[in-house]
């Protein structure tokens, strides 16, 4: 297991159980407004969630990927991740946390116990986070972090056809250093 568990002041960053399916189901696989963000598909029926619970245990069991969860209950409000995409270079693989959870600062706390995984446990030199150009959200919390933008690709999301931009922005070791 790469990794089992990360820890921040409000959140543990754990590895999804069975037992959570209908936490995460409900909190983020459903809601709409949250796909609309993602690549993925919302999970309308609890059959398709248990069927996900599994791929997403076997996929985090193999990967840098989390269940973001409350500190306080262990309830999972959220998903969290990074692949190595070259020597030393990381990028998120998704972040995510349920509405219901936004705007208490909670995606920052991720997004630095990520940075601290790849900087201080795996020698990483740079961290890629991508998202959606009209995620206003996700972008404001990337550059309240000090990264910086540098690039961005059209794309299509294969299970609708939607095309969007998808903005690049990074941060290397220098600058992880500097902002401690």
């Amino acid at each position: 297991m790469k990794y089992g568990t990360l820890e921040t002041p409000n959140l543990i960053l754990r590895k999804a159980r069975r037992d959570d399916v209908d936490a995460i189901w409900k909190n983020v696989w459903c809601d709409d407004e949250i796909s609309k963000w993602m690549i993925w598909q919302t999970t309308r029926t609890r059959e398709e969630a248990e069927a996900r619970i599994e791929r997403t245990i076997k996929y985090q069991s193999e990967n840098y990927a989390y269940f973001v969860c409350l500190k306080s209950t262990d309830e999972p409000i959220g998903f969290a991740g990074i692949v190595e995409i070259n020597d030393g270079i990381f990028e998120e693989s998704g972040i995510c946390i349920a509405q219901k959870c936004q705007s208490r600062g909670y995606a920052k706390e991720v997004v630095r116990a990520l940075e601290s995984l790849i900087f201080n446990e795996l020698g990483g030199i740079k961290f890629i986070y991508t998202c959606f150009n009209n995620n206003v959200r996700s972008k404001k919390v990337c550059q309240a972090l000090g990264f910086e933008y540098f690039d961005n690709v059209k794309k299509t999301r294969e299970w609708d056809g939607y095309e969007y931009t998808l903005d690049m922005y990074f941060k290397d070791k220098n600058m992880y250093e500097n902002n401690k």
